[in-house]
């Protein structure tokens, strides 16, 4: 039969707008000034729950996989994200069949799995699991028949997991495995190590916050969880993202998925709802500040411009300001370089005559053995692509407890370079590595003196060679292969200043973002300009330390 058509100007194929009126009568706002008040939806929130929930118009089935839904702090994303919980757990958000006039009707999902998920603990019960608690107990407290038999523990301000009744009107086993057969449900706050239990039965998941996912075991759990979600073709499972706008170059899986959307959301079943203000930013200008502010609020008029205007003055970093709260792309003031500029270099990478066996080359190794990431970079003297020849990384978790960098792995791999390629110089930083960089001078210095030390604990020396890759990225000058991990090191890396020169750092000093393949590709850069420059290679620029010199 098919969808017969609008019934109105805009009307789309959607359950949204029978959901949108399950919402106002069965959800109030959760904690906080309006708490406990209904729900009346505006035309943004209404417009979001149409668009998420729209149909293909032949079949049924829902047309995405996964909706992110990006706004301005204070928004309320993650008191949608949790009326849209409640939705999936009790409301009939799947389609059954096409009613007598040609539009769709709904189902509710048998048996829900939802999980809410939290970057820390603590988190996700500030967010949309304490909305969706507090909501169950004002439901339950009022005798609204939808919550009739549901348990959220003694007190939804400290709970953690919904039971929904089964079929008999029993609960589901809080710590049994899930069994969809057997009716009732259950609604999850969950982190990284709860996050994958339940054997991937999940028939909605929301990601709180995406933006802040940025550690691998947060995009770990993200990308598990999102996995599952092919297990059950019932029940059309789908993921739920709230967003602030991302931090450019920190990867996380807010970046990831905007970079997706843009490229292939459509052939990805993803739908992206981003609102950000338009125009320069300049705070010292505040009513333009103030429109900017109205603009990104949209139709959420609870927000205070003046207040908002406040806060942004208030921020150590402007950058941060404009994130926050014009919800739009940014990159901190003390990032060492803006990532457009190592992205800019991909494109030009991939439009780039591909290595051959006997090109010329450099190559710069910077060695660590446990905690540090072990890189080895390679740089094409003929354009300046940057190539990465290995990268050695301790693994997250219980893998890495007791990991070392594997030698003989790097020594076969420095010395397939250069059965590989003509390489011209090798920088070496020495830090723990000493005794390998000798044995490298011995097996491939030879008389040109091609493997040197070049000590990057030395400001000057290391300020140097990191100052001229960045100049020459800003110029559009380097290529590089496009290596994503190459590209997180590039993105984690922060500006350290001292006595005059841009060093690198990690964003805090126990951060477990690696900057090391930056350091690697300085070096390989650094070489190749000094074999262009001069031979042999000049002294002041590479360490006072050298091996195998006659």
């Amino acid at each position: 039969m098919g969808w017969s058509g609008p019934l109105f100007e805009g009307h789309k194929c959607s359950l949204g707008y029978e959901i949108a009126a399950w919402i106002e009568a069965n959800c109030v706002h959760g904690p906080g000034d309006v708490q406990g008040r209904p729900v009346q939806l505006d035309d943004e929130r209404l417009d979001f729950l149409v668009d998420v929930y729209e149909l293909d118009r032949t079949t049924g089935k829902r047309l995405y996989d996964e909706a992110v839904i990006s706004r301005m702090k204070g928004w309320a994303k993650s008191e949608l994200a949790a009326w849209v919980v409640l939705a999936e757990a009790f409301a009939p958000v799947r389609f059954s069949h096409w009613d007598e006039n040609g539009q769709p009707a709904g189902r509710r999902v048998r048996s829900p799995l939802i999980k809410i998920l939290a970057t820390e603990e603590g988190q996700a019960a500030e967010n949309t699991y304490a909305v969706v608690a507090y909501i169950v107990h004002v439901g339950k407290t009022r005798g609204n028949p939808v919550f009739d038999g549901v348990d959220y523990g003694r007190d939804w301000k400290t709970s953690t997991r919904i039971l929904l009744p089964t079929d008999d009107g029993a609960l589901v086993d809080e710590f049994a495995d899930f069994d969809e057969d057997a009716g009732g449900g259950k609604i999850l706050y969950c982190t990284t190590g709860s996050a994958s239990k339940d054997g991937g039965k999940e028939s909605f998941v929301v990601a709180d916050e995406t933006h802040l996912y940025i550690l691998r075991e947060l995009v770990a759990m993200y990308e598990t969880v999102s996995r599952n979600l092919a297990k059950r073709g019932m029940a059309e499972p789908w993921l739920l993202q709230t967003t602030t706008m991302y931090r450019r170059g920190e990867l996380s899986v807010a970046e990831t998925t905007f970079r997706e959307h843009k490229e292939r959301g459509a052939e990805l079943g993803l739908y992206v709802n981003h609102r950000q203000a338009t125009g320069k930013f300049d705070l010292a200008d505040k009513e333009h500040t103030l429109r900017q502010i109205r603009q990104a609020r949209g139709k959420a008029h609870f927000l205070d411009p003046e207040r908002i205007y406040r806060k942004m003055l208030r921020q150590q970093d402007p950058a941060d300001a404009e994130r926050y709260f014009l919800n739009r792309g940014s990159v901190a003031s003390d990032t060492w370089i803006d990532p457009q500029f190592w992205e800019r270099g991909t494109r030009l990478g991939a439009q780039a005559r591909p290595l051959t066996r006997g090109d010329e080359i450099t190559i710069g190794f910077d060695g660590s053995i446990n905690d540090d990431a072990t890189v080895l970079i390679g740089c094409r003297i003929s354009d300046g692509l940057l190539f990465v020849l290995g990268i050695w990384a301790k693994p997250d978790g219980p893998r890495g407890a007791h990991w070392s960098v594997p030698r003989a792995e790097v020594n076969e791999r420095v010395a397939e370079a250069f059965r590989t390629y003509r390489v011209r110089l090798m920088y070496c930083d020495p830090h723990e590595w000493r005794s390998d960089i000798e044995a490298w001078v011995k097996l491939h210095g030879g008389q040109e003196q091609r493997v040197r030390a070049y000590e990057t604990n030395g400001d000057k020396r290391a300020g140097e060679a990191l100052d001229r890759l960045r100049a020459d990225l800003i110029e559009g000058l380097v290529p590089n292969d496009g290596d994503t991990v190459m590209a997180e090191h590039v993105g984690n890396a922060y500006v350290k200043r001292v006595r005059g020169m841009r060093l690198i750092r990690k964003e805090t000093p126990r951060s477990n973002r690696k900057i090391d393949a930056l350091m690697g590709g300085a070096l390989a850069y650094q070489a190749r300009a000094d074999v262009l420059t001069v031979a042999p290679v000049r002294k002041h620029n590479i360490s006072t330390v050298y091996y195998g010199f006659n």
